[in-house]
């Protein structure tokens, strides 16, 4: 599926300070990591288009390059979830518990 939006970006400030929160000492946990991260990206609108998108393919890389996955179906409504944090429903203690309940260590 190929999804087009709108090309460019608005503020590589913007960008760089939301990847860089996670890294900025306070989050020493994976999933305040991952929650610190798809809060910035989405809220921070580093790109002119597709934030919510980028937020969550970030999220997805975080957690599987640390040696983690998350448990939720196939099904789930991921895009309800990256919504209501665009829409300031979600914040940041409700994505570290959302988070801190679906991580699992992936063993190689």
């Amino acid at each position: 599926m190929l999804i087009k939006g709108r090309e460019g970006i608005s503020s590589l400030d913007l960008i760089e300070s939301a990847i860089a929160r996670p890294y900025c000492g306070y989050y020493p946990k994976l999933f305040q990591k991952a929650a610190a991260l798809l809060e910035s990206v989405v809220n921070n609108h580093g790109f002119v288009d597709g934030n919510k998108r980028t937020a969550w393919l970030l999220v997805e890389l975080l957690i599987e390059r640390s040696g983690y996955m998350l448990d939720i179906p196939d099904d789930a409504p991921i895009d309800d979830l990256v919504v209501s944090v665009a829409q300031k429903e979600s914040r940041f203690p409700e994505l570290v518990n959302w988070f801190s309940a679906r991580l699992i260590y992936c063993q190689n």
